[in-house]
């Protein structure tokens, strides 16, 4: 299906674009922030070792919220959607990846765009490093956009999957426009200030391309998707993960809890988040650890303490697998080396 006709920037309420800036982080701390900053209420964990570095290059064009994320590490986030907001996302360079993104338990095809469904969570991992362009807009807007497009399908059936694979051709042409937009906004942000050619060119070309390669969604709208049950089981494991953060638990308690055996625990997070339960729960607490040094009182507070509060009952131990994964000693965390920004 082909989109037909152009938008007029003023009755969309298209306003210059605004670019604000890249912003750099160091840390788990400092994207989780940001990415907050930014309206998607996530909770991030590192899952490959090293130091994590990247930036996030926000780009604000009336209702219209433009997101690039970089990150040299695998992550792992998980929180609820924008309420009222609808969400698109894609990979910006899947060739540069050894592992394809896992949203929900489904390995997405480099050519999909995800995040669709407006209800339902957000449960994302990378492996790896990444570069995903991120759009919300104002749900009513945006279909209110689709209608003058000549696309009023996008309000029924479309969303109801959370990603899909679209024709190769239209997802290079917005990779390939987004990538172009977000260079310009990062080396040369001054042609965007004030620049009322760059407002029509993204009411008359990005956003009929993001509606275009919807509208070839609604066509497959019908297909049913095979489910993967191991994904609720991971789910209902994390929740209980985050609603006991310092309980020693065994393997086989962990399968009691969430009344599952231990070769379905184990495949379902070996499938989805690269590893086994306890692997993850060890980066989740010493991700814990590292919250509580981060926000303590060096002369009160000692590493040994907090590390045995969440279950590292060796200090030295937990010494090793701190720095494995955050690329610091945990003192230096505790004198403040390296607080968010």
């Amino acid at each position: 299906m082909t989109v037909h006709g152009f938008l007029n920037p003023g009755d969309l309420s298209l306003e210059t674009l605004v670019p604000q800036g890249s912003h750099p982080f160091g840390c788990i701390e400092q994207l989780q922030e940001g990415v907050r900053a930014m309206g998607l209420p996530l909770d991030l964990i590192q899952l490959e070792a090293g130091r994590l570095s990247g930036e996030l290059l926000p780009l604000q064009v009336g209702p219209l919220q433009l997101l690039r994320l970089r990150a040299d590490r695998g992550l792992h986030g998980r929180g609820s959607k924008p309420l009222g907001r609808q969400v698109v996302a894609l990979d910006l360079e899947p060739w540069r990846h050894q592992q394809p993104l896992v949203a929900h338990g489904v390995r997405l095809p480099s050519d999909s765009l995800f995040g669709l469904a407006p209800s339902g969570g957000i449960h994302l991992s990378t492996g790896g490093p990444c570069s995903l362009a991120i759009l919300t807009i104002e749900r009513q807007t945006f279909l209110r956009w689709a209608t003058d497009l000549g696309c009023p399908e996008l309000d029924g059936a479309a969303f109801d999957r959370n990603w899909f694979a679209i024709y190769p051709h239209l997802q290079e042409g917005l990779r390939a426009y987004l990538r172009q937009l977000f260079a310009v906004a990062e080396r040369q942000p001054a042609r965007l200030l004030g620049s009322h050619r760059w407002s029509r060119l993204v009411a008359e070309d990005l956003v009929p391309l993001v509606v275009e390669a919807l509208a070839s969604l609604a066509g497959q709208a019908n297909r049913s998707q095979r489910p993967i049950a191991r994904i609720e089981l991971v789910k209902a494991t994390q929740r209980w993960m985050d609603e006991h953060p310092m309980e020693p638990i065994t393997l086989d308690a962990l399968c009691r809890r969430v009344h599952a055996g231990r070769r379905s625990l184990i495949q379902g997070f070996r499938e989805h988040l690269g590893m086994g339960p306890m692997a993850y729960l060890k980066r989740q607490r010493l991700h814990g650890a590292r919250r509580v040094l981060l926000a303590a009182d060096p002369a009160q507070t000692c590493v040994a303490s907090v590390a045995g509060e969440f279950g590292f009952l060796n200090a030295g131990h937990f010494a090793i697998a701190y720095r494995e994964l955050f690329g610091e000693r945990p003192s230096i965390t505790l004198q403040g080396g390296r607080r968010p920004a």
